[in-house]
């Protein structure tokens, strides 16, 4: 099993962390990870985008051409990735930000409302978490107690207080996909 996923957005939406979160959760499962950030000078508000891998076996390059998996979180890394994406990859996209004007027939599509989530929780800024709980529900490619043990320990000491709010914004992705989940995570 081999999956290279794109994340990418913009600077502030959280796009490496949430490649730091793959890679870490995978590394938590016995995977060869890699994580491989690019980030424009500007920083927030500039362009942000990672690749990761997740093997069975070692990884050759952390150089990822063609994914199997995008994450985007705003209109312009849709436009820009959108191409790359193999046939047959997944696509899952913040649809609060995004309106898609092509389709690409195949692919598998997957809208979350991110951002809008997010603000349901007052937590604009961590869209990002619902992306991940919607991209383990929608691939199964990492355990959801691995991700949790993996904010856990990723989390500094003096923002500890947002791995509750976490957890949360990850259940809401998770049921916007599968909207019979009724599990809490711990």
């Amino acid at each position: 099993m081999e999956k290279r996923i794109i994340i990418a957005g913009s600077g502030g939406q959280g796009i490496l962390f949430l490649g730091r979160l793959i890679a870490y959760s995978g590394m938590l499962e016995g995977k060869d990870v890699t994580w491989f950030p690019s980030y424009g000078a500007e920083m927030r508000g500039g362009t942000a985008n990672c690749t990761v891998i997740l093997s069975d076996e070692m990884i050759g390059s952390p150089v990822i051409r063609n994914p199997d998996l995008l994450v985007v979180m705003n209109e312009a890394s849709y436009n820009r990735f959108l191409d790359r994406l193999m046939p047959n990859g997944v696509l899952i996209y913040d649809s609060s930000l995004i309106d898609i004007k092509r389709h690409r027939e195949d692919i598998e599509t997957i809208k979350v409302p991110a951002s809008e989530l997010a603000t349901t929780l007052n937590s604009t800024r961590q869209a990002n978490m619902v992306m991940m709980g919607a991209l383990v529900a929608a691939t199964g490619i990492l355990d959801i107690g691995s991700v949790i043990r993996a904010i856990e320990e990723m989390t500094s000491e003096h923002r500890k207080d947002s791995i509750e709010i976490n957890k949360e914004l990850m259940m809401l992705g998770s049921k916007s996909i599968n909207p019979f989940v009724n599990r809490t995570l711990s």
